[in-house]
């Protein structure tokens, strides 16, 4: 084998390599398997048999969250129509049926993991209609925070994505709350400070995708290794770092302090996001989300600039913010073709 026929790893060991389909293809290209060496690799890479597994996973979520939402709507429309008793009784027996369901089905079977999950649901809804039939006067916040409580204990034992996903979505919606009802709501401060939120819930929901990160790539929590399990917490970090920057470029003159703080922590997290998911992890979907993000900045400073400048032209500026438009969008594409191209490039192999 000549040296330019060698296979080059810049800056990586043999098993730091994923094997995935552009791999395989790659080596295959530069004749380094056979044929049937590459028809084998993609069978065990993606097995015929793949589209019936997710098909079965996906009727059974979806046949979970409808019988957990025809739960729901039983309940609020037969409200009137039910005694006390018949409220908390018919809900915690959904909550001993769904635990005894998860012990029989075990928790290493997808059923068992939804059945656990179906438990912590119905604890939120216990905890509503405790609220609603006693009228214990507490604030939202408090029952997310409580349901939030009494389910960390499942969540930690279940060891699966989705029901840490379920348990992060009502821990945001109670620290939302708890912002709006307490920490507004009570404030003698004279700024306004409502904005706030946003950041703080992508700092903290950062640092949980920072914990993502160093986990999955230990071999007791391959749970964690699908990237959807990132994705799923990246983009409303992204959505939650952009807004404050958006409002900022649109009204500049009516927004307050909490604004300004708001856009400078949204920039400087843009920036770690991308210089992260460049340099370190190298995830091409990650920097996707982070360019789309960035695009609807830049285009909405455009816009906002235009309309400074051609405010009595309203023809002249409508033409030249779809000329602007395109010119932006047309720049971001390529830049991230040129991403996907040096990202290859710094994970594939390529000829020495």
């Amino acid at each position: 084998m000549s040296t330019t026929d060698k296979i080059a790893l810049p800056q990586q060991s043999l098993d730091q390599i994923p094997a995935n389909r552009a791999l395989v293809d790659q080596l295959y290209s530069h004749g380094k398997i056979s044929k049937e060496a590459r028809n084998e690799a993609l069978q065990q890479l993606i097995p015929h048999t793949q589209w019936g597994i997710w098909a079965s996973r996906l009727l059974l979520g979806l046949g979970v969250c409808l019988i957990l939402s025809g739960v729901i709507y039983f309940f609020a429309f037969n409200w009137t129509k039910l005694l006390p008793a018949h409220k908390l009784g018919g809900v915690q027996f959904a909550i001993i049926a769904s635990i005894i369901s998860a012990c029989v089905c075990s928790l290493n079977r997808l059923s068992g993991q939804l059945s656990l999950i179906s438990a912590s649901v119905f604890v939120g809804i216990f905890l509503a209609v405790f609220g609603q039939i006693y009228q214990t006067g507490a604030d939202a916040y408090q029952l997310f925070m409580v349901w939030s409580l009494l389910i960390l204990g499942w969540t930690i034992l279940s060891k699966f994505a989705a029901h840490w996903v379920l348990w992060l979505v009502i821990f945001n919606v109670f620290l939302g709350l708890w912002w709006d009802q307490v920490v507004i709501a009570r404030s003698l401060v004279e700024h306004d400070w409502t904005l706030l939120i946003l950041p703080f819930l992508a700092s903290l929901n950062g640092l949980v995708l920072c914990i993502r990160e160093l986990l999955s790539q230990k071999a007791s929590y391959d749970w964690l290794a699908p990237k959807w399990t990132r994705w799923i917490i990246l983009i409303p970090i992204l959505i939650a770092l952009n807004i404050p920057i958006v409002l900022l470029i649109v009204d500049i003159d009516q927004a307050y302090d909490g604004v300004f703080i708001g856009s400078f922590i949204g920039v400087v997290g843009h920036i770690c996001v991308y210089v992260y998911y460049r340099k370190i992890v190298k995830d091409i979907w990650s920097l996707a989300a982070v360019i789309i993000s960035t695009l609807v900045i830049v285009e909405t400073l455009a816009i906002r600039a235009l309309l400074d400048m051609l405010w009595d032209e309203e023809e002249l500026g409508l033409l030249l913010m779809g000329i602007a438009s395109i010119g932006i969008i047309t720049g971001f594409t390529m830049y991230l073709r040129y991403l996907t191209q040096a990202l290859k490039e710094d994970t594939g192999i390529s000829n020495a």
